[in-house]
């Protein structure tokens, strides 16, 4: 194997691979990069064996061949190295890298040993642009189970219908949905794990204006963005039922401007009860203004006062702040829509400006 390539090119390969190659002491080899040379170019490839991801790299091929090293290590070694052309190939049991002023020796282990990452057939393809559905993913990630233990919710939950794919998270105690218009008509509902979408998340580029591409069948994804194809593992379960949740009626809705909401809130969570994290909110149709209030018996009490669009009943609600500031940062929008019916019931927020987006909150019960 013999290799030429330019610094910046190697450099944004491996930062995209390495990521996933993590320290196992049970199978070294996962902690390598497979440099993988073929007339066409070079590509680099890393697996933790749940996920695989594959870069190609433009380069010009000497000599075909493969071999592994250690991904993190070649990863920082490269980044320091001058933007020039780097000669890379074999030599005695490990890799040789020459460029003007440096010579390095990397050992390794043959490629032989790398597991193979089953292909994905280009079947079933969706394509969207990389820019929103980036946008999208990060309005529901958010929302998913951090507990390992519950694979089904720490996970995403993608439904593809006819013209549409609805994206999902949950921890129990909030949900995030997105709605994306799609032109395919392919139906079926697979669940991705949180790890998968949040690799994908760093991936893709948001000043990248190339579209996204993804194929599936029941047991993997793959998503192919610009030269990388990053291939998951599909959790085998049924996600929650959670449309029968969402309310579809509400007896208090509010309008209220998130730039003045959000500073409202962050003040007054200073003064709420350690570990419960909550904050009242009441809504006063008369006065047009929704007041946020926190007692603790040990840091004190706060109340502010925010100007809001309120129709229908005057009621209260007491929400983990957290929770809510989470939902409000994600809105995308200048204003957004609070929508509720009483003090046990889960209250919706989403823009006024998107009915495609929408996040449920559980309240904290007095």
């Amino acid at each position: 194997m013999r290799i030429v390539c330019t610094q910046e090119n190697l450099n944004k390969g491996l930062g995209l691979v390495s990521h996933i190659a993590n320290k196992n002491s049970n199978l070294p080899i996962l902690n390598n990069v497979l440099l993988k040379a073929e007339k066409d170019g070079l590509t680099l490839i890393t697996t933790d064996l749940e996920i695989g991801i594959k870069v190609f790299v433009r380069a010009k091929i000497e000599e075909e061949g493969d071999f592994t090293a250690d991904a993190k290590l070649l990863n920082n070694f490269v980044s320091l190295l001058p933007k020039e052309n780097i000669d890379i190939f074999l030599e005695d049991d490990g890799l040789k890298i020459k460029s003007a002023n440096q010579e390095t020796n990397i050992k390794g282990i043959e490629a032989e040993d790398f597991p193979l990452i089953p292909d994905v057939e280009k079947e079933n393809e969706l394509e969207l642009s990389a820019i929103e559905f980036k946008k999208s993913l990060n309005q529901v990630l958010y929302a998913a189970s951090l507990d390992t233990s519950r694979v089904e919710i720490n996970a995403v939950n993608f439904n593809f219908k006819s013209g549409e794919l609805i994206l999902a998270a949950t921890d129990s105690y909030r949900l995030a949905e997105k709605r994306i218009k799609t032109n395919s008509s392919k139906e079926a509902e697979l669940i991705i794990p949180l790890k998968t979408l949040q690799e994908l998340s760093r991936i893709l580029n948001e000043q990248n204006d190339k579209n996204i591409k993804i194929y599936f069948n029941e047991n993997q994804i793959m998503f192919v963005f610009d030269g990388v194809e990053l291939i998951s593992r599909v959790i085998d379960g049924k996600y929650p039922d959670y449309s029968q949740i969402i309310p579809t009626d509400f007896g208090t809705n509010i309008k209220v401007d998130i730039n003045k909401m959000i500073p409202a809130i962050k003040s007054v969570a200073l003064f709420c009860k350690s570990g419960i994290n909550d904050i009242k909110i009441s809504f006063d149709s008369k006065k047009n203004e929704l007041v946020i209030a926190t007692a603790s018996s040990t840091v004190g009490t706060s109340v502010a006062k925010v100007a809001a669009e309120i129709k229908g009943s005057d009621n209260d609600i007491v929400f983990n702040y957290r929770y809510l500031l989470d939902g409000l940062n994600n809105l995308s929008s200048q204003f957004a829509l609070i929508k509720i019916n009483n003090n046990s019931s889960p209250g919706l927020l989403q823009p006024d400006s998107d009915e495609k987006y929408i996040y449920l909150v559980m309240p904290i019960r007095q």
